[in-house]
Parts: structure tokens; C-alpha cells; sequence
């Protein structure tokens, strides 16, 4: 992903006073904008400003390394969902493919942040994972690139429901779902 960095952040980043902080959106229905700061943020990014939360509820922020070719990649984000907010959500809404956009700031010496923060991944949710204990419980989010999809086929599937659609007399595909071996279609 090609980057420019602001000449505010360039001349942050030649002094020896890096103070890096993350930045998480998560559009659920309710948005959610979370940091590992200690204290919260307001950023004005692409236009739009947005308040992020000093939680406690972000457990991990993903490691990643960036690829020069066109291939899907993925990271975890874990979130702690303790008090059930975060479980709640997942369990009541449709999360699959809702976008996670992830920023690196830079504070200065005031504790502002530096204006135009580095996107360094942004995805949708690709599956969700919820582990609980005894005394905890947390909410493990698998985001994928937007080039997870580039080899799905779109179109029509091999289920009765699809079939039915199209030719609602034609019962061929009662019984696909159970057929293991592949079907040997055409001339020997």
C-alpha cells in the first residue's frame, strides 16, 4: 500500500521524542472507535472526526508485515469482552464484513495527536470467536483485505435452495449435500 506521510508526522518521526499510539474503528451498527492510549483521542481522518476511547477493552493490536504483491491477508484483533459489550454484539448482530480500519498516530510533546495518523490496514470481519472462562471472556476478530473475495465465483450454487429458484419442479438437488464423491457430469 503506497503511503505519504504529512510533513507534521515526517518532522515528528526525525525527532527522538516517538510516542506511537493506535487508532481502531470498527463499524458495527453502532461504530467503534477504540485506542491503546491511555487517555482518549479526537482525529479528524478523511474529513470526519472521530472521538476514540481509551479502552481497556483492547487487548492486542496485530503484527503484520505488508506484502509488495496482490495477496489477501489477515489479522486477529483481540478485544476483551468482560462486561459483555463486545460479546453482545456479536452474538446480536450480522458483524460479517463490517469494516476494521487500523491507524498509527503519533502524540506530541503536549499529548495531542499529530494530525493525519498512518492507515496501516483496513478489512472487513471475516469470522468471530468468542472465549470464555470462569473469569473472562474475550472477542477474537478475524479481518481480512478487500482481496479475500477476488477468487470467490458469484452466480449459482449447488444446493436445492438455488436450484428451486430457477426450475422450481426440478428436484435434482434434493440430495447434493449429501453426495461426497464427485459427480461425473458429461461422456466418459
Amino acid at each position: 500500500m503506497a503511503r505519504t506521510l504529512t510533513t507534521a508526522v515526517s518532522n515528528h518521526l526525525a525527532t527522538n521524542d516517538i510516542r506511537p499510539i493506535h487508532l481502531l474503528s470498527i463499524g458495527f451498527s453502532t461504530p467503534v472507535n477504540l485506542t491503546d492510549n491511555s487517555f482518549d483521542l479526537t482525529s479528524s481522518i478523511s474529513g470526519s472526526s472521530k472521538t476514540y476511547t481509551a479502552s481497556p477493552f483492547l487487548i492486542s493490536v496485530p503484527e503484520f508485515e505488508e506484502q509488495t504483491d496482490v495477496s489477501k491477508s489477515s489479522i486477529n484483533i483481540l478485544l476483551s469482552g468482560a462486561d459483555t459489550t463486545f460479546i453482545s454484539v456479536v452474538l446480536n448482530e450480522n458483524i460479517v464484513n463490517d469494516t476494521v480500519e487500523l491507524f498509527r498516530g503519533f502524540l506530541d510533546s503536549n499529548n495531542a495527536l499529530i494530525a493525519d495518523p498512518i492507515l496501516l490496514y483496513s478489512g472487513n470481519i471475516d469470522t468471530f470467536q468468542i472465549e470464555e472462562s470462569t473469569n473472562s471472556s474475550s472477542v477474537n476478530l478475524a479481518v481480512v483485505s478487500h482481496w479475500a473475495d477476488f477468487e470467490k465465483k458469484s452466480g449459482r450454487q449447488t444446493n436445492n435452495n438455488s436450484q428451486q429458484r430457477f426450475f422450481s419442479t426440478d428436484v435434482g438437488m434434493d440430495f447434493a449435500s449429501q453426495t461426497v464423491l464427485d459427480i461425473k457430469w458429461g461422456r466418459k
